[in-house]
C-alpha cells in the first residue's frame, strides 16, 4: 500500500450507529464514575480507556482520541438542544421504554407553535438521555445559572450607565432653556460690581456647576455599581469551589443501595451533585433505615 493510499485509508469518516453510540457514552459514564473527569473535562487517560473499551465491543472499528472526542461533542450538541427545550416544561413524561417525551395533542401543539424545532422530538426517540443527563445535565445549568448572572452585571452597569447619561442631558436642557434655576451645587464665588452689589452667575457658568456636581455623583453611582460586579463575581466563586463532601462514585454507589429504579436512580444522581447541601443532609440523616433515607430524598428533590 503506497503512502497516498495510507493516507486516504485514516480519512475515511468513520459511521456510527446506535449500539457504538450506547457503548460510547456508557464508557464515558464509567470514566466519570471512577473519577476521569475533573473539572468538566475529560482526562487523557479517561480518553484512552473509552477508546480501549469501544474498540474491544467493536473489534472491526479503527478508533483513536480524535475520533471518540468528535463523536461525543455531536452527540452533546443534539443532546443540549433537546433538555434545554424539555427542562422546564410541565405536561410532559419520560417514557423510558420508548426513551421519548411524551404529552397530550394539544400540550405538543402549542409548544411547536412556541419552539417550532420541537417538532423533531415528537415522534422521535432520544436515545441515551438520561445517561446524557449524567454527562451533561450539570453542566447546562451551570452554563445557565453563569450565564443569568453574567447578564445581570450587564444589565445593572448599562442601566446605571444610561441613567447617569440621561440625568444631565435632561438638566443641561432644562437649564438652557430657563426652565429651572439651580443653587447651592458648589458654585464660583459672586463677582461684586462696582458698588459692592453682586452680580448673577452667567448661564455658562451655572451650566458648567451643575456637571461638575452631577458628574461627581455619576462617579460615586459608578463605583458602587463596580463594587457590586466585585462581590457578585466573589459569590460566583465560592459558589463555583462548593465541593460535594464525597465523590461522585460514591454518590452512585449510595443511590444504589436506596434500591431506586434507573430513572430514579439518574434523577437524584443530577440532583445531588448539583446540590451539595442536600447531599450532606441525606449523609447526616440520624436513620440507619434505607426506605426512610429514600423517603427522605425523595422530599428534598420536591
Amino acid at each position: 500500500m503506497t503512502n497516498q493510499q495510507g493516507k486516504a485509508n485514516r480519512n475515511v469518516p468513520l459511521i456510527w450507529n446506535q449500539s457504538m453510540d450506547r457503548v460510547l457514552i456508557n464508557a464515558f459514564v464509567h470514566q466519570q464514575n471512577i473519577g476521569n473527569r475533573v473539572n468538566g473535562s475529560f482526562t487523557s487517560k479517561a480518553l484512552e480507556n473509552v477508546v480501549k473499551e469501544v474498540s474491544e465491543k467493536f473489534p472491526g472499528v479503527k478508533l483513536d482520541k480524535e475520533k471518540v472526542k468528535d463523536r461525543i461533542k455531536y452527540i452533546k450538541r443534539g443532546f443540549a438542544a433537546c433538555y434545554d427545550l424539555f427542562k422546564n416544561l410541565s405536561g410532559f413524561n419520560w417514557k423510558e421504554d420508548l426513551s421519548m417525551w411524551q404529552a397530550e395533542p394539544d400540550v405538543w401543539d402549542d409548544l411547536i407553535k412556541k419552539h417550532p424545532q420541537a417538532a423533531a422530538w415528537r415522534n422521535k426517540p432520544i436515545p441515551n438521555y438520561h445517561n446524557l443527563c449524567i454527562l451533561y445535565g450539570a453542566d447546562r445549568a451551570t452554563l445557565e445559572e453563569a450565564e443569568t448572572a453574567r447578564e445581570m452585571r450587564d444589565r445593572i452597569r448599562s442601566e446605571q450607565e444610561e441613567s447617569r447619561t440621561n440625568t444631565i442631558e435632561e438638566i443641561d436642557h432644562m437649564v438652557l432653556n430657563d426652565e429651572v434655576r439651580l443653587e447651592g451645587y458648589d458654585t464660583p464665588p459672586n463677582v461684586e460690581g462696582r458698588k459692592g452689589a453682586k452680580r448673577k452667575l452667567t448661564l455658562a457658568e451655572e451650566v458648567t456647576a451643575v456637571k461638575k456636581s452631577f458628574q461627581t455623583a455619576a462617579d460615586a453611582i459608578a463605583k458602587a455599581a463596580a463594587d457590586m460586579v466585585k462581590i457578585q463575581a466573589a459569590a460566583d466563586t465560592v459558589k463555583s469551589q462548593e465541593k460535594s463532601p464525597v465523590s461522585k462514585s460514591e454518590i452512585w454507589k449510595l443511590l444504589e443501595e436506596l434500591d431506586l429504579n434507573m430513572v430514579e436512580l439518574h434523577k437524584a444522581y443530577i440532583f445531588l451533585i448539583k446540590n451539595p447541601e442536600m447531599l450532606d443532609g441525606i449523609l447526616s440523616c440520624p436513620s440507619s433505615d434505607l426506605s426512610e433515607r429514600k423517603d427522605l430524598l425523595f422530599e428534598m428533590m420536591k
